[in-house]
């Protein structure tokens, strides 16, 4: 027989969602597919993989010559090609143009884990296309879908190719007995007559191969190689063959010369006078099926550990024979026992009576049009506890359309619902505190607006008549010669008072303007600052009655206004309080401190920067008791009276606010009669 060989069994492929997953991983992961199919062909061993050096490759080379090879099949898929490409595949197979290898080289196990790795790949990527659990659900069973039609056509070219090789072996062995020996090597098949009263026992060659031996041997020698654990098995099955009970057949582990296989033998006794004299039968080398059906086995177990990770378990339901089934997580999600028979009214009675005719409905829809539906449905479980299910159904139909039997998933989702509405619940909180922020807001500008109409009225109309208060008071004491000297005095107090009142309202118009921080930030010398208020107290500093000494300070960004008036409030209150008759001495200086070792300003301030410029004002005047270290910085607090040393007792407090508005912090530390010293921390 020469030629292609023709194959029955075929299907258009054609899909809806393998071609964009295919074009994600061609324009996105190519080369990690790829990679993650040669990690997945070396885990399994791939048989083909001895005909092959793959030694003299390293890994980024295996996936350049691979790449090709994969564009080819996902361009296949995103074309809608995968018909053409699977035929290309195969005829090349069948007229022996695979490359390095002959057609017949390859195994069932070969078609097998072949179609693994690249499913395998294929589902890997899938969660890096879509969380949409519809479209994994759906894109699952098209790649299944493609693959079923994959192994199916690759083992009909398979057993095709073979039974090619069989008839021509069959046709050879009519003329030569030799052409059954070789049919049983290629089949790792022996066959033998085991004389049981006498020694003309007979084996073909394939048998002496499989046993691994030169001669043949006593039943107690053969069993020495038999693995220990199946010996009681494999005896036994002997013994009921010779007393007559049921004939030989058993499955057994057989070790020799370091190697493991796995052995099916069956046979038949023959009696004469009911005494067994021989034992015909074969003996075959099962190692290949058996790893592949233990491979299926594990992939069933890692299918089900999927289920219950994913709580998506899936049921079938024949419509002709009304059972149905349940996978072992749906059993779970349900709160089942494994072993329980679902029927259709027991699978009925577990909805919510309040879903129940929307999902009898949506089922009817689903096998009256053939289409498929999702539905979002609650059930109640045994225990009384009700879950929320999102159920996937699809109808399958007979050759003339007719429905047989549905197919379902289902998938607990009831924490992703109580989630979402715990989020709704909480969009709907921010949303009313955004509202009662957005109203607070609206109110602090008003609040600002009043604030600035009551600047300008105090800057402008409660200072014009203090001005003219004193205006008026001078010129009576100038113009009015006949004034008694308590005249005189009350008019003095007049001015006095009016001075100390336009003095309080200038300063709270400073401590309201400092309220007001100015966005734009600039750099300043701070070095600059102090030369200017220098040049302010330049008599004092002339005639010895004051002394301003400071290192070289930083240049920070601030606003610049604000800065100079802290300084000067700092070294003021310095000149205010000093000792009488003694010098006033000032010393500024600064460093760098690392924030996180500041314990009182991470206890204020969890969010504070990681360095500040700590700024030193210290001087030699009156002092104060440590106690009052923070009331001193309070509006309107004073620790001395009016007649001792003049002031209003804003200043401080301006002074502390500049510093909070540039998210600094200012301390005091103060002894009487020796000094104070003022500390500022601003974020370097």
């Amino acid at each position: 027989m020469s030629g292609p060989l023709n194959i029955s069994m075929k299907s258009k492929l054609q899909f809806k969602l393998f071609p964009a997953f295919a074009e994600f991983l061609l324009k996105n992961k190519i080369r990690e597919f790829t990679e993650a199919q040669l990690n997945y062909m070396f885990e399994v061993d791939f048989p083909i993989l001895k005909y092959y050096d793959l030694s003299i490759y390293t890994k980024d080379q295996l996936i350049d010559l691979s790449v090709p090879s994969d564009k080819e099949f996902l361009k296949a898929v995103i074309d809608n090609k995968l018909d053409h490409y699977l035929d290309d595949a195969i005829k090349k197979w069948e007229t022996n143009q695979l490359p390095n290898i002959t057609r017949d080289q390859l195994v069932v196990e070969d078609i097998t884990l072949a179609t693994y790795v690249r499913k395998k790949a294929l589902t890997t990527f899938i969660s890096y296309y879509t969380s949409d659990i519809s479209i994994v659900i759906e894109l699952i069973k098209e790649i299944d879908d493609y693959f079923h039609e994959t192994t199916s056509r690759s083992f009909q070219t398979y057993i095709n190719i073979h039974n090619e090789k069989l008839s021509e072996i069959n046709i050879t062995l009519k003329k030569h007995e030799s052409e059954l020996l070789e049919a049983q090597e290629i089949a790792s098949f022996g066959s033998f007559e085991w004389d049981l009263i006498g020694e003309s026992s007979s084996f073909t060659p394939q048998v002496y191969k499989i046993f691994e031996m030169e001669e043949t041997s006593n039943l107690a020698d053969f069993l020495e190689f038999v693995h220990p654990g199946d010996r009681e098995k494999l005896k036994g099955s002997i013994n009921k063959a010779l007393k007559g009970e049921e004939d030989y057949e058993c499955e057994y582990r057989y070790r020799k010369n370091g190697k493991e296989k796995v052995l099916w033998s069956k046979g038949i006794v023959n009696f004469k006078d009911n005494v067994a004299v021989s034992m015909i039968g074969t003996v075959m080398d099962i190692t290949d099926r058996h790893y592949i059906l233990q491979r299926l086995e594990r992939n069933e177990v890692l299918y089900k550990q999927a289920q219950k990770l994913t709580h998506i378990g899936n049921w079938t339901w024949d419509l002709e024979t009304g059972k149905i089934n349940f996978s072992e997580e749906l059993f779970r999600i349900h709160g089942l026992n494994l072993n329980e028979e679902i029927s259709f009214e027991r699978f009925k009675s577990f909805i919510h009576p309040d879903d129940a005719e929307n999902v009898t409905e949506q089922l009817n829809f689903s096998i009256q049009t053939k289409k498929p539906h999702t539905i979002d449905l609650r059930i109640i479980r045994e225990d009384g506890s009700i879950r929320i299910i999102r159920r996937n159904v699809e109808v399958l139909v007979d050759e003339i359309g007719k429905p047989y039997k549905v197919l379902g998933t289902g998938q607990d989702i009831t924490k992703e619902i109580l989630l979402n509405n715990e989020i709704k619940e909480r969009k709907e909180k921010l949303a009313e505190l955004n509202l009662a922020l957005e109203q607070k807001n609206l109110a602090l500008e008003r609040s600002n607006k009043e604030l600035t109409s009551f600047s300008y009225i105090a800057s402008h109309d409660l200072q014009e008549p203090l001005r003219k208060i004193k205006t008026f008071s001078n010129i009576i004491l100038e113009k009015e010669p006949n004034l008694s000297d308590e005249g005189k005095e009350c008019f003095e107090r007049i001015m006095l008072s009016a001075g100390r009142m336009q003095k309080l309202i200038e300063d709270l118009l400073s401590f309201s303007r400092t309220q007001l921080y100015e966005s734009t930030l600039k750099e300043i010398d701070l070095n600059l600052i102090l030369t200017e208020i220098k040049n302010l107290h330049s008599e004092s500093i002339k005639e010895g009655n004051l002394k301003i000494s400071y290192d070289k300070l930083p240049v920070i960004n601030a606003v610049a206004f604000q800065i100079q008036q802290l300084f000067e409030n700092i070294i003021g209150n310095s000149i205010k309080y000093s000792i009488p008759g003694k010098r006033t001495e000032i010393e500024i200086s600064s460093s760098l401190v690392n924030g996180k070792q500041l314990n009182f300003i991470s206890s204020n301030n969890p969010q504070q920067n990681d360095d500040y410029f700590k700024i030193s004002f210290s001087d030699n005047g009156i002092g104060f008791d440590q106690k009052y270290s923070e009331k001193i910085f309070e509006i309107f607090q004073r620790l001395h009276s009016k007649s001792e040393y003049s002031g209003t007792g804003i200043g401080l407090s301006i002074c502390k606010k500049i510093v909070e508005n540039h998210n600094g912090f200012i301390t005091a530390v103060g002894e009487p009669n020796k000094g104070a010293t003022f500390i500022i921390y601003l974020p370097a």
